[in-house]
């Protein structure tokens, strides 16, 4: 009987020890997944829809929710938009594949979670665009748009 309890407390604190052990290995951070969350700009998903939304008229259209929020580009003669300022589908301009006008022009993607910031500037930073992506109903669209202009 004595052996037994021997045995056992053993087996006791093996398991004990074990479990412990496990523990700390599982928490420790160089032990941890180094798996990093790719921006969702980067994913094939965003990169295919930003593609064709340069490219095809229609299917920008469609994944447009007018009237967008946005602002205009202010012009001289013409009072600052309404905060409120939404885009219509009538006085849409169809977005063209980016260009860098020969390096007049930079762009920058930023995300946060589900939503994608792209804003595009001159190389002095005077004149900017900004668009905003996110999805709705499991597709991406573009949700904001802020015209080229000085702001």
């Amino acid at each position: 009987m004595v052996w037994n309890n021997k045995w056992l407390w053993a087996l006791s604190l093996f398991v004990l020890f074990s479990g412990v052990f496990y523990l700390m290995k599982k928490n420790d951070p160089q032990e941890s997944d180094t798996t990093t969350e790719v921006p969702a700009y980067e994913t094939e998903e965003f990169t295919s829809f930003y593609t064709r939304f340069g490219e095809d008229r229609v299917f920008q259209l469609e994944h447009i929710p007018f009237p967008l929020e946005g602002m205009p580009a202010a012009k001289d003669s013409m009072p600052p938009a309404p905060e409120s300022f939404r885009w219509g589908r009538e006085e849409w301009v169809v977005h063209k594949p980016y260009n860098d006008m020969d390096g007049t022009f930079t762009r920058q993607f930023m995300s946060v979670g589900d939503i994608v910031t792209e804003i595009i500037a001159d190389k002095s930073n005077r004149f900017s665009m900004e668009r905003r992506f996110a999805k709705i109903g499991g597709e991406w669209h573009l949700i904001y748009y802020r015209e080229m202009g000085i702001y």
